[in-house]
């Protein structure tokens, strides 16, 4: 399927950020707009040799699916209730399993716990206005739960870092029958995909030992987290790869070819190191 993504049908992925290391094993978070956030998430997958080794959080109501659902339970995925009683042991099991045999993985957690819709925006805005919280423009408020437990089971393991990655689509064409990103079907069916569409995945890789031992300042640096990813998809919305926000501090490229990582600290999510920018085509 990445195949037919990427190559049949030429959807260019532009990358920007630090850069990761071949083999690493990592907490993954990223946001989550549509089912083709997974070809954005395997194509940073397969250039650093992980797609093997990725497992995701997914809703249990997700296995029953033919085929794609038992291809993803075949994988080990990790079925979720949003029941944290019923999820802690299942968390715990799948913890234990990759820490006695210390496997390469990439945990994949969406911590909006559901794609983003209008209709979700808009509640997750109303619950964020009850509750005293930053209101977000273009994500949905993270569940830390999932997070906090993965941090707290992997600390001090051979999983070593959190990537975040902030997903973002382009559409050139603004019509009804294009809609903002494209769907399965739009996916396999469109002989080219870029144009009209475009696709970006901004990387930022932070050391475990560096995050917040205190959970409830773990929560916390979750939420400064999302605000700066929305912060960011804010601006590419008016300026795309050239927003001052991805301009100022890193590099956009369209293949994540280095193997030399610029690790930014957890502590402060917004402090990038300041690097030059430029723009590679393939």
């Amino acid at each position: 399927m990445q195949y037919i993504f990427e190559r049949r049908h030429k959807g260019k992925i532009s990358y920007s950020g630090d850069e990761l290391s071949s083999g690493d094993s990592a907490i993954v978070i990223s946001n989550h707009r549509s089912f083709s956030d997974f070809y954005m998430l395997h194509s940073i997958a397969i250039r650093r040799n992980m797609l093997p080794h990725l497992k995701y959080f997914a809703k249990d109501s997700l296995k029953f699916i033919p085929f794609f659902g038992w291809g993803m339970w075949l994988m080990g995925m990790l079925f979720v209730t949003r029941n944290w009683t019923q999820d802690e042991a299942k968390i715990e099991r799948m913890f234990k399993t990759i820490k006695r045999h210390e496997a390469p993985v990439w945990i994949v957690n969406f911590l909006e716990g559901t794609r983003a819709t209008p209709q979700k925006l808009k509640d997750s805005q109303e619950y964020a206005r009850k509750n005293n919280l930053t209101i977000l423009e273009n994500l949905l408020n993270p569940r830390t739960k999932g997070f906090v437990a993965c941090v707290r089971q992997l600390r001090n393991t051979h999983v070593k870092y959190v990537y975040d990655f902030t997903i973002a689509y382009k559409n050139e064409k603004k019509t009804a029958d294009l809609p903002l990103p494209p769907n399965l079907i739009q996916v396999h069916a469109y002989p080219v995909l870029s144009p009209p569409w475009s696709f970006h995945v901004h990387i930022k890789r932070y050391a475990i030992e560096d995050l917040p031992k205190n959970e409830e300042k773990l929560v916390e640096w979750v939420k400064r987290v999302f605000v700066d990813k929305d912060n960011l998809l804010e601006e590419m919305k008016k300026h795309w790869t050239n927003a001052k926000a991805l301009a100022s501090f890193c590099i956009v490229r369209s293949d994540t070819a280095s193997t030399h990582a610029r690790v930014a600290r957890a502590s402060t999510p917004s402090s990038s190191p300041a690097y030059k920018y430029r723009h590679q085509r393939r």
